[in-house]
């Protein structure tokens, strides 16, 4: 109730800033003598992130495109920090022009429902759509809905999906049966020595994914999932996740690699890369970590083509389509700028910048029809079409826990916890009453 009645409070002084003040002062955003527009996009998908790999060169291209005309300035913020950067910028009336979405960086869809929707700081992108029918035919249906709120479109949909599984390193794990092909009780008994790159540190996100798997694998488990979807889950004391939190203890008790316990995202990736763990849960745009680029980061022999990729036991992938898209527009924003956002929306969804950025991070998009170049360069990525082909009609596709918990329990407290299943201070149920207790905080 806290937590409501301080959004609340927020939202009125919002209004009232919005409403008290002229146009925003856009302080990062100028427009030369020859009339090219230039603008500044805070983003964490830079640097050493690995969301850059791909959107950094895509911004270059886009700038290329349109030199002398329009300029995205890329500012890069640590993703830690990126939600509460954009809090502080929208409670200064400072937004800056394209922001991320819920769910990315670490920016809570609570916050967004109750202070960006309801202060009306998302720019409409309907006239959009309907003004650019390609670039709208792209979008997943199912995203496209969840992004219309109250007849306005708010956020950019997904044009591509993402469907996460798992890698594992062929040389050290072996098994006659493909893993998806496997029920979980088959793939847990036949790990024998081989060791999982758990993160416990930090939100988790990667330890998050194998028990989000472990739960659709139990009979009701899905379903539980599903049904939260739209509202977050806020007990968690259900014996199906119970159950499931007692399997992931024992999993990182008995397979965890030795740095588990307070790994963060990179350490739990150097495990892989050392090949001191066979397997590490992660979307496909962790494919460019196995590509000669990025050999640097390898050591103990480690090789990028012995590492295989696949999605979950019981023929499960991970993924959400009940999600406010990648990208919004912020309503405050000017005409000239409101323009460059557009001209970039557009840019990221045509045909070729949708088929790279498959090519780069896998995932898929039924909005568009293929080229042969891009079917025959996919095959070219054997890791990245090891997991498209793992899909099949047969696939059933799950919401990551993670989806369901309010953000900060997400990006938080699930982390911080997980340390204590390794050293037996909480047990699965112990694990599951305290979990429910921030997510009751949160609310």
């Amino acid at each position: 109730m806290r937590k409501k009645l301080l959004a609340m409070i927020l939202s009125a002084t919002l209004a009232g800033s919005m409403f008290g003040c002229g146009a925003k002062d856009q302080g990062k955003t100028t427009q030369n003598a020859d009339g090219e527009i230039k603008i500044t996009f805070p983003t964490y998908m830079a640097g050493e992130n690995v969301g850059a790999v791909f959107f950094v060169p895509q911004v270059e291209r886009f700038n290329e495109k349109y030199d002398g005309q329009y300029e995205i300035v890329i500012e890069e913020i640590p993703q830690a920090s990126y939600a509460e950067k954009i809090k502080q910028l929208a409670q200064q009336n400072k937004l800056p022009v394209i922001v991320h979405s819920p769910g990315s960086g670490g920016i809570d869809l609570q916050w967004f429902q109750d202070v960006v929707i309801a202060n009306d700081m998302a720019y409409d992108l309907t006239s959009f759509a309907e003004s650019h029918p390609e670039t709208a035919a792209t979008w997943n249906e199912e995203s496209r809905e969840y992004s219309t709120v109250n007849g306005k479109l708010v956020t950019k949909p997904l044009a591509v999906i993402k469907p996460i599984g798992l890698y594992y390193n062929s040389s050290m794990y072996k098994s006659d049966k493909d893993i998806k092909d496997q029920t979980m009780d088959e793939f847990i008994e036949g790990l024998g020595e081989n060791l999982f790159a758990f993160q416990t540190a930090d939100n988790a996100w990667t330890t998050g994914l194998l028990l989000s798997a472990i739960i659709a694998n139990q009979e009701g488990g899905l379903e539980l999932i599903e049904n939260s979807v739209d509202e977050k889950l806020y007990d968690y004391t259900d014996p199906i996740i119970v159950k499931s939190v007692e399997i992931l203890q024992k999993l990182m008790q008995s397979n965890g690699a030795s740095n588990t316990i307070g790994a963060a995202y990179a350490d739990a990736a150097n495990a892989f890369m050392s090949k001191k763990a066979s397997l590490i849960c992660n979307g496909s745009w962790m494919a460019s970590e196995f590509g000669q680029d990025a050999a640097d980061k390898w050591s103990n022999d480690f090789n990028g083509e012995d590492v295989k990729s696949t999605i979950y036991p019981g023929n499960i992938a991970l993924v959400n389509t009940h999600s406010f898209g990648e990208f919004w527009v912020s309503n405050s924003a000017t005409n000239e700028e409101k323009e460059v956002a557009e001209a970039f929306l557009e840019f990221r969804d045509s045909k070729e910048e949708i088929q790279a950025l498959i090519l780069a991070e896998g995932g898929v998009c039924t909005g568009i029809e293929y080229s042969d170049e891009f079917l025959n360069k996919q095959k070219e990525t054997p890791i990245l079409a090891q997991l498209a082909e793992s899909i099949d009609d047969t696939t059933t596709y799950a919401v990551s826990i993670l989806d369901v918990m309010p953000a900060s329990v997400a990006d938080v407290e699930f982390g911080k916890l997980l340390p204590k299943l390794i050293d037996n201070t909480l047990t699965a149920e112990q694990f599951c009453i305290e979990l429910s207790k921030k997510a009751e905080e949160a609310r």
